[in-house]
């Protein structure tokens, strides 16, 4: 679907992730993980173009075999628009405080997509009843509405645009295990039911266990191991690697 290919980013004289390579195969679950300042969060920030200007970033992102680092922001901008969707650490913080679910939905969703407010209702309502919210959410400020609420939210976002690729930057970590368990149940079922191409990055082995198709492993900005879930977890070969499998089980 889409490569990283030795993709470095310095700020400040530091390397923050150093000449990463990865690939994330169409239609898989690839997961990334890494502890805290592994450089996971900043990958993703390199791929959706969010890094501060004081970034020197080289290597590339590879879209259908274009380099979206060398893009014009413009293009940038609507390429990622066009074809990406991400669900962010604390939902809390994608939503403004002031305004109701339904008016901050609709400009997630059928504003992006061109879609009237009647077609968006009809579908959204449908999309909130599968995922076991009321449909009383959308006149809801976010302040009422729970973490774990606030996270189907953001998937019921993916669900109705049905982006080409999702990407899940640690989506569970604000949530307690009941409501993490839940919500990377919904998760599965959405990518069983879509198909959709996803890069879920975490620090827990277990969730990543849990769905992922393939694992790539970051420790200190470097990718240092990646296979598919089985060899991560039968036969790891880097030290750090094999900590972690041991600290799972």
């Amino acid at each position: 679907m889409f490569n990283i290919e030795n993709l470095t980013v310095r700020i400040q004289e530091k390397n923050l992730v150093h000449n990463i390579s990865f690939a994330v195969p169409k239609g898989q679950i690839t997961a990334v993980i890494g502890e805290s300042g592994s450089g996971k969060s900043t990958t993703v920030s390199a791929i959706l173009g969010i890094l501060p200007p004081q970034a020197n970033t080289t290597g590339a992102v590879l879209w259908e075999g274009s380099n979206m680092l060398e893009m014009a922001n413009e293009e940038k901008a609507r390429l990622r628009a066009k074809h990406f969707f991400t669900i962010f650490q604390d939902a809390s913080n994608s939503f403004s405080p002031s305004q109701k679910m339904k008016h901050q939905l609709f400009a997630l969703t059928a504003l992006r997509l061109g879609h009237k407010k009647a077609l968006f209702l009809a579908t959204m309502t449908s999309i909130l009843k599968d995922l076991n919210l009321p449909e009383s959410v959308l006149n809801c400020y976010p302040f009422e509405l729970s973490g774990g609420m606030l996270q189907r939210c953001m998937l019921a976002c993916a669900l109705y645009i049905q982006p080409d690729v999702l990407i899940a930057d640690e989506p569970t970590s604000a949530l307690d295990m009941l409501h993490q368990q839940d919500f990377m149940k919904l998760l599965k079922n959405y990518h069983t039911q879509l198909g959709t191409t996803i890069l879920l990055i975490t620090h827990d082995l277990g969730v990543a266990a849990s769905i992922a198709d393939t694992i790539v492993v970051m420790k200190n900005g470097e990718v240092v191991e990646k296979g598919p879930v089985a060899n991560i977890f039968q036969q790891p070969k880097h030290p750090y690697t094999k900590r972690l499998v041991a600290n799972h089980f």
